[in-house]
């Protein structure tokens, strides 16, 4: 009886940190963007979209982003990925990040910022 108890409390267990565990995101498509920023900004740019992120992130836990920066090859370059689980969400007037209620105004900041920019889908085929 004492060992079908042990069994029962820990098949309980096993159950319940499944039920927490978060659930799988099956993202197939990625937007990546890549920003070349003027000479110097990046002290004020990447902060500003790092914050910016975290707080879209903050309020909508479905917005998928990566932020990342050189550390080789040409100097000032920021680079945005985001995360999609359908092709059709990539489509501008589905993005949650763009159609956040400040984004326009977040983006008018950043546009002094950047140089030039350039935008590339791809289709996840593995990830591992």
């Amino acid at each position: 009886m004492k060992s079908f108890l042990t069994i029962l409390v820990a098949g309980y267990a096993i159950v319940q940190v499944a039920a927490q565990a978060p659930p799988t995101r099956n993202a197939m498509y990625v937007e990546r963007n890549v920003l070349t920023l003027k000479f110097g900004a990046s002290k004020e740019a990447i902060p500003m979209w790092k914050e910016y992120l975290q707080r879209v992130h903050q309020r909508d836990p479905n917005v998928h982003a990566r932020l990342l920066t050189d550390v080789s090859g040409p100097a000032y370059t920021l680079i945005l990925e985001i995360e999609y689980e359908s092709f059709s969400e990539m489509e501008p007037s589905e993005c949650r990040l763009t159609n956040q209620p400040d984004w326009k105004e977040f983006y008018q900041k950043f546009i002094p910022l950047c140089e030039k920019a350039e935008r590339t889908y791809f289709k996840k085929q593995m990830q591992f």
